[in-house]
């Protein structure tokens, strides 16, 4: 691929590649400094952490900040690169001497796709993983100091229940990024009245051991199960159901955020959490931003090198690349927005990915074309 560049074009490429190793050096200090000190603040005020416990924390959530990042720093190289060759005068050399726009803008638009795409299907899974990883840790570092937790060491505790009895489950671990438990045990008992009024003691109703239990709207799915009644002998059961006023998508929320389900891993979280029949919205819109990455990327590259193409002599550089930060932090807050929008299913999560990126992409070859072609 960069053998088909010319010898400008490769050229420009060092310059960007260059201006982005120094951005991401810079932003990869700033958040480790930063979430260095906050992990001693937030984990170490629970708990005693040590400095190299914090900073294993840290990277582990590095890739996915850096991948969150990613956008600014192209942004940022892009402005770097391009104000260098400005300053140097040597765009106008470069034009002068016959090279389009269009050619001296396409090192960085390659840049910014080929980040893209690595940062879609390498950066992202391995960020999944070791955000999934950071929480088990952060989790039994809490454990130990004695905070409370959803998913200590021993297992997951739920507790759903009325005013006639309560049923306390249990799983010994998480399957499919939480959205379904494994090693189930259910203990149902029943409120203990005294003088028709309801204490707060409880009877032993039934134990259920389960190979596998699924939240569904308003019912636990029971797999593989052994029901134990007070006074009769053990039943085997291939299924059984339990009503429950448990929300499956908060439970769901709790155990298999997005951020810790990789992009290869996430077609099919998305099919069994449907088949399940629970809201996949959130795990759609993740999805659609990961694919839309790409064009994002590249449309942050565009902007970057748009506003630093006016010529030095002329001036008005600095307003040009205040107003090119202005856009970027704007495109930031609305793809938030539109990426709130979609995970809570009020626009589709395709239109609501895809959008702000296109928007953006079209927006700056269209002033691209009417400031180098009239």
């Amino acid at each position: 691929m960069i053998d088909g560049l010319s010898r400008i074009q490769r050229y420009i490429l060092k310059e960007c590649l260059s201006g982005l190793a120094l951005v991401v050096g810079i932003f990869v200090l700033a958040i480790v400094l930063v979430d260095v000190v906050e992990q001693m603040r937030t984990v170490g005020g629970d708990v005693e952490l040590t400095p190299v416990q914090a900073i294993q924390l840290t990277l582990m959530k590095l890739p996915m900040l850096i991948e969150q990042t990613l956008p600014f720093s192209i942004l940022v190289a892009s402005m770097i690169a391009y104000s260098r060759l400005n300053k140097r005068a040597e765009l106008s050399i470069i034009r002068a001497s016959g090279v389009s726009a269009w050619r001296f803008l396409t090192p960085i638009m390659l840049m910014a796709g080929v980040l893209g795409v690595f940062a879609t299907t390498i950066l992202n899974p391995v960020g999944a993983a070791l955000t999934s990883r950071f929480e088990i840790e952060r989790a039994k570092l809490l454990e130990d100091g004695g905070a409370s937790l959803t998913v200590a060491k021993n297992g997951v505790w739920l507790r759903q229940g009325d005013d006639g009895g309560q049923i306390v489950i249990h799983a010994k671990r998480l399957e499919e990024n939480g959205a379904i438990l494994a090693d189930v045990k259910l203990l149902e008992e029943q409120r203990i009245y005294a003088g028709g009024r309801a204490t707060e003691n409880f009877t032993f109703v039934r134990r259920i051991d389960a190979e596998r239990a699924r939240l569904l709207n308003g019912f636990w799915q029971l797999e593989g199960i052994i029901e134990n009644v007070r006074g009769e002998p053990p039943v085997r059961r291939d299924f059984l159901s339990i009503p429950t006023s448990l929300d499956a998508d908060k439970l769901l929320d709790k155990f298999a955020s997005p951020n810790t389900i990789g992009f290869w891993n996430l077609p099919g979280f998305i099919s069994q959490t449907r088949a399940a029949g629970l809201d996949a919205s959130r795990y759609n819109m993740r999805w659609h931003s990961l694919l839309a990455s790409p064009i994002l990327f590249i449309s942050m590259g565009l902007i970057g090198a748009i506003v630093c193409l006016r010529l030095s002599r002329l001036g008005g550089t600095s307003r040009l690349i205040a107003f090119g930060g202005g856009a970027a932090i704007g495109l930031f807050f609305i793809t938030q927005l539109s990426s709130s929008l979609g995970s809570a299913g009020a626009v589709t999560p395709f239109l609501a990915a895809w959008s702000p990126a296109l928007f953006a992409l079209f927006t700056s070859l269209t002033v691209l074309a009417y400031r180098e072609d009239g």
